[in-house]
């Protein structure tokens, strides 16, 4: 059966997995543990990437998408298991992470707030968000790393929806400092977990279009997130309300992106457009031009990806009066000609 295929694997050790095992054991002993730290074969340890607290060097803080991702754009997700017995480590990455608990339980620490993990839970954490996942025993944890433009590309539909899920992928998005983390309390879900067995096994194999498969599996748990478990979503309260705001500012953006102005967005949420002016650098970083630039552009993608129409007509559509002014800007921020972004997205 092909499930039972894949489970066996996910619960067979690998090497890296047996080394932290030896080292948790070792733990228990003092004496017993210098001489296991003796015995460590540096070779090993760079070989397997292996994180040994007691050396300083092999500790990151953060990890990058070059770390996991092939320069090739069109794959975005990386899965794996993450290995059993590794010592928590705490850390951040520049990548939207999500963790599945398949079997067994794990403690997960952000910042100073520590969840114990159970068999069908789920978690996102946000890129630049520190955290810590201590797997201490056999239990299976299937790692889901997205990079933040595949989301945009492939997950657009999912921003469109005015939800819980939606909001937080907004809002880091499109704010310096989303929600740190969602946690999805989904049981023993059958059809989660065989999603994600599915995932895991189109992964390992890697046959023809897997990943297209790939993005299609993620599509579905994330739908089978927002139909089955909106309600038994866990976050940070203390940040809920302080992601509305730039929340509400970018879908303002996303839909009114051909006409907006400071002076409109301003009078749609009862600010003076000095306010909306400041509001909108504290959030984001960007003045209010450069946040509508990146929107229109963005918008000016989906098109390209998406659709057939005129350049000329994507143009005007998002917002640009002339082609030449959509050209030379597209070029300038996305590094091709919006012709030569559609060519290369489908090639």
């Amino acid at each position: 059966m092909e499930e039972e295929r894949v489970l066996t694997q996910l619960r067979t050790l690998n090497e890296s997995e047996l080394f932290y095992r030896n080292y948790r054991l070792a733990k228990f002993s003092p004496s017993g543990f210098e001489a296991f730290l003796e015995r460590v074969d540096p070779e090993q340890v760079r070989r397997l990437d292996l994180l040994v607290p007691e050396w300083p060097d092999t500790i990151r803080a953060e990890y990058v998408e070059s770390q996991f991702f092939s320069p090739d754009q069109r794959v975005g997700i990386h899965v794996s298991k993450h290995n059993c017995y590794t010592p928590p480590a705490a850390h951040h990455h520049n990548f939207f992470e999500l963790f599945y608990v398949l079997e067994g339980s794990c403690a997960h620490q952000v910042r100073e707030h520590t969840s114990v993990m159970r068999t069908g839970d789920l978690c996102f954490i946000q890129p630049r968000v520190t955290h810590a996942l201590d797997v201490s025993d056999e239990s299976v944890i299937i790692d889901v790393l997205i990079r933040k433009a595949t989301f945009r590309h492939y997950f657009y539909s999912i921003l469109q929806g005015d939800n819980l899920l939606a909001n937080f992928f907004m809002s880091t998005l499109y704010s310096e400092r989303g929600i740190d983390y969602l946690i999805f309390h989904t049981g023993s879900d059958p059809e989660l977990h065989r999603a994600f067995v599915e995932l895991c096994g189109e992964y390992m194999d890697k046959q023809d279009y897997y990943s297209v498969l790939v993005n299609a599996i993620v599509t579905k748990i994330f739908v089978l997130l927002l139909r089955n478990f909106m309600g038994a979503c866990e976050l940070p309260q203390d940040q809920f309300h302080d992601s509305q705001a730039a929340v509400r500012i970018a879908r303002y953006l996303q839909t009114n992106a051909a006409t907006a102005t400071l002076g409109g967005l301003a009078a749609e949420f009862h600010y003076t457009p000095e306010y909306a002016s400041r509001l909108i650098k504290q959030m984001t970083g960007q003045t209010f031009i450069q946040l509508l630039t990146t929107v229109r552009l963005e918008n000016a993608e989906q098109l390209l990806r998406d659709t057939a129409m005129p350049v000329s007509d994507i143009a005007a559509a998002v917002g640009y009066e002339s082609s030449e002014h959509f050209i030379r800007t597209f070029r300038k921020h996305v590094g091709l000609t919006p012709s030569g972004y559609r060519q290369k997205k489908r090639a």
